[in-house]
């Protein structure tokens, strides 16, 4: 078995190819000198003459040697030093990135200079790193919330077994399991939320020619409060996508609409064709809405509302991971006299 030489470094190449340049060059520049000096040397030769060696031109040709020698030897210690310099940020680079494999995702770069490719590339890997760690506190704040989320009704359950179970001639078994079925509901309705977020997710299976009014229409159908005013302004709007997907992304703007409302209040509804693709924007009467809230709302277990509202928080993030599936893009904005008005943008149809 032939056992492989060791590779040689950027930095090693990087020396060597200095030094190999600066060498030629410097023996192209020799060789010219030392022809000339050799002319100057022995005045009036024949054509096609050879000089007759001298101790002059036998000095000349030591000290040809000397500094040819002298010019590779400074060549390949510049070579190695300027190597080094160049070197030197791709060096911070790799060390950020090994503390960030034994720490945490905090640690930048944060590389200053003038605007090369080594600092697009600094700039680029601590982009990528702001991007990875808000990637994972999500995912840490999701696990949490949903640990506490998945806890709660199972904790309220078991608080309704000990007191029947401490007070057996007290317990009414047509309250007790009343109150066991609506803590099971509960558990039901938030399982149920996290698969559609799941699968929200995972984006588009089957993509076809849906039109988004008579999926919005159908949505209003099925969530549709008898106490709040509806204004509908619905035309054709086609989309390519995945009818499930499109008819959960118009049940859960619908749903949080009439949800987070006030008795009394108001939907607005409207499914538009514009220049730039389908929009679907939905607008509701409610309690105000905290404008640095607006883009946290979009995260899952998030509320505006306390937590004894209905609803688990999943709905917004539901509708943001429908409509990323799609290529499209979703606003929340916080209407001035309360509530929140929601658009939902997709590109257009293709033809």
């Amino acid at each position: 078995m032939t056992s492989r030489r060791p590779a040689l470094t950027i930095r090693v190449h990087l020396t060597l190819v200095y030094a190999i340049t600066f060498a030629l060059a410097l023996t192209v520049l020799t060789v010219a000198a030392y022809l000339l000096m050799s002319t100057l040397l022995t005045p009036g030769l024949a054509p096609g003459e050879a000089p007759s060696p001298t101790s002059a031109h036998t000095s000349l040709v030591v000290l040809t040697l000397i500094v040819l020698a002298a010019g590779v030897a400074v060549a390949a210690v510049l070579g190695w030093v300027v190597a080094g310099r160049m070197l030197s940020p791709i060096r911070r680079i790799t060390a950020t990135a090994r503390e960030i494999a034994t720490r945490d995702l905090r640690a930048r770069v944060d590389l200053a200079g003038p605007r090369d490719e080594i600092k697009e590339l600094a700039d680029t890997f601590d982009g990528m790193l702001a991007r990875l760690q808000r990637t994972f506190d999500a995912q840490r704040r999701f696990a949490a919330n949903a640990s506490h989320e998945l806890l709660t009704p199972l904790t309220t359950g078991r608080a309704i077994l000990e007191v029947a179970a401490a007070n057996p001639a007290k317990c009414d078994v047509r309250v007790l399991t009343g109150q066991l079925l609506a803590v099971n509901r509960q558990s039901e309705q938030l399982v149920d939320a996290l698969l559609e977020l799941a699968r929200a997710e995972h984006g588009v299976v089957t993509a076809s020619r849906v039109d988004l009014a008579l999926v919005v229409e159908s949505a209003l159908r099925e969530t549709r409060c008898e106490d709040l005013a509806v204004e509908a302004a619905i035309e054709p709007a086609p989309v390519d996508g995945d009818p499930a997907l499109l008819e959960l992304l118009a049940v859960n703007v619908l749903r949080n609409a009439f949800r987070h409302n006030t008795p009394g209040g108001h939907v607005r509804v409207r499914v538009a064709r514009e220049p730039d693709g389908p929009v679907v924007t939905v607008a509701n009467t409610g309690p105000d809405v905290p404008a640095e809230l607006l883009d946290e709302l979009f995260e899952p277990f998030v509320r505006a509302a306390p937590r004894t509202r209905a609803g688990h928080g999943l709905g917004m993030a539901i509708i943001l991971a429908v409509a990323q599936a799609h290529r499209g893009r979703v606003t929340a904005t916080a209407n001035p006299d309360g509530g929140l008005t929601v658009a939902v943008r997709f590109p257009s149809a293709q033809c």
